[in-house]
């Protein structure tokens, strides 16, 4: 999908494809020209978001960030952003019933289903409806989860935004890995419910689904393996739940290091705001991130009151050591299982730590361990160590913040995310043509781990009796 082309970029860019715009596009040139000035870091920020997320990237993001930004040699920071719905989103299921999803506009720099593309800089005019009129066009049906979208966006910031290195900050709503949503195949009819939350990032403005079509991890590695920045330095993925086994197996190698949470994220950007004044200081990515989690972490444990959470920084080379040691966790649990069954089941069921009560996420280093407690298995302990190790060199830094009533006290030193449920779930058929297993074994996890081989094994999933992080 190439609709996104603005006449700025045809301008500045003037070897790439585009499609003009059409008479309802009202985007303007604003200051953003090319720029010779070669900058320390350049900082490429994707997102869409909508309700209270517009607001949020404006005062607690855009405002706070733009004054800083006066030293084009420095940090640089470009922006494309799809502003959110200001009408409810009705949806017919089947059965003949209908969903109703609310949406309420509360940006103000642009108009609701506005994108903008700009290079934020301290001479970025913010004010009421600035950002729609001088850098944005009225294209709400442009799909922000389109990978071609995404590549040409990375494209136009390597032109325009000259670096030393790049780093890209994904910013909206995210949800892990879903059966129902990534995979390579799209849900064949009309109507079939899909989860809101999908890979990487949920673009609102879908009519085809639940309120949302998203960009998933398959189409953000084909996007940014296309582009002129195929890695990067780092990448700072701002979406809830995303630190995920399934999910940043088929991405990491994308960049150097990742910095993400396997929780609900509950944040006023301070960590994206930090991370920049941090890069500005010195421009090394493992530096900096670990200065902006120390900065961060106080005002970011006040923000999670019934919730557990967590931001960590990711050695991605040393995250590759984990797949083969998930793989021998794997094969463990299946040799084991046929003697040892109860003693797995009952330790599934209310000893595995939950990462919320809707989703189907554990914490893969503590699953480890209590299956190997639960079992006795001199091997599996051998495994849970090895694994534990592993993770400790993996993840370079990190937040924790222990405040959910359902945790039950449990406060396990928190790894990744993995998926937990029982066989007979796996081989089902969900609201699409395909199986739970099908789309599973299509995850660069599975293929490396055999991890779907162990859930075709169990028969028991986490219960709402397991210890929790909270509510999604």
């Amino acid at each position: 999908m190439r609709k996104f082309y603005l006449f700025v970029i045809a301008a500045l860019v003037g070897s790439m494809t585009f499609t003009s715009c059409s008479n309802e596009d009202n985007a303007q040139a604003g200051d953003d020209t090319p720029s010779t000035v070669k900058a320390k870091v350049g900082i490429i920020i994707y997102g869409n978001a909508g309700g209270n997320m517009d607001e949020l990237i404006e005062s607690y993001f855009f405002d706070k960030v733009a004054p800083l930004l006066s030293d084009s040699s420095n940090v640089r920071v470009g922006v494309c952003y799809k502003y959110g719905r200001d009408k409810a989103n009705v949806i017919a299921i089947p059965g003949g019933e209908t969903i109703t999803i609310p949406h309420t506009f509360t940006g103000k720099y642009a108009k609701s289903g506005q994108v903008v593309l700009f290079e934020l800089t301290s001479k970025t005019p913010l004010s009421s409806g600035s950002l729609g009129e001088n850098y944005g066009t009225d294209w709400p049906d442009m799909k922000m989860y389109d990978e071609g979208t995404l590549a040409e966006v990375i494209d136009y910031f390597k032109a325009t935004m000259p670096a030393e290195k790049y780093i890209m900050l994904i910013y909206g709503h995210g949800g892990g890995w879903d059966s129902q949503n990534d995979y390579v195949r799209e849900a064949p009819a009309t109507g079939l419910a899909r989860a809101v939350t999908r890979g990487v990032l949920y673009d609102e403005w879908s009519e085809a689904y639940i309120g949302s079509d998203a960009l998933d991890m398959y189409e953000f590695r084909r996007a940014v393996e296309k582009s002129q920045i195929p890695h990067f330095d780092g990448l700072f993925i701002h979406s809830c739940l995303m630190g995920n086994m399934e999910s940043l197996s088929d991405i990491y190698a994308l960049s150097d290091y990742t910095i993400c949470s396997m929780h609900t994220l509950v944040s006023s950007l301070e960590t994206m705001v930090s991370l920049v004044k941090q890069l500005q200081k010195d421009d090394d990515f493992v530096t900096a991130s670990k200065a902006m989690l120390k900065e961060c972490y106080e005002v970011s444990d006040k923000q999670y009151t019934e919730e557990n959470g967590d931001m960590k920084l990711v050695d991605n080379k040393e995250f590759a050591k984990l797949l083969p040691i998930c793989k021998k966790l794997s094969s463990r649990l299946q040799a084991v299982y046929p003697e040892k069954k109860t003693e797995i089941d009952d330790a599934t069921k209310k000893d595995v730590y939950r990462i919320d009560d809707t989703n189907i996420f554990v914490d893969l280093q503590y699953y480890a361990e209590q299956m190997a407690k639960a079992t006795g298995d001199a091997e599996l302990k051998a495994i849970a160590d090895e694994l534990g190790a592993q993770m400790k060199k993996t993840i370079m830094a990190g937040n924790n913040f222990y405040h959910s009533p359902k945790s039950k006290g449990v406060k396990p030193d928190f790894s990744f995310s993995v998926v937990a449920l029982d066989k007979t779930t796996y081989q089902k058929e969900g609201g699409v043509n395909y199986s739970f297993q099908t789309a599973y074994e299509y995850t660069n996890f599975h293929k490396q781990t055999e991890w779907g081989n162990w859930l075709n094994t169990v028969e028991s999933n986490p219960t709402l009796d397991n210890p929790m992080g909270g509510e999604e």
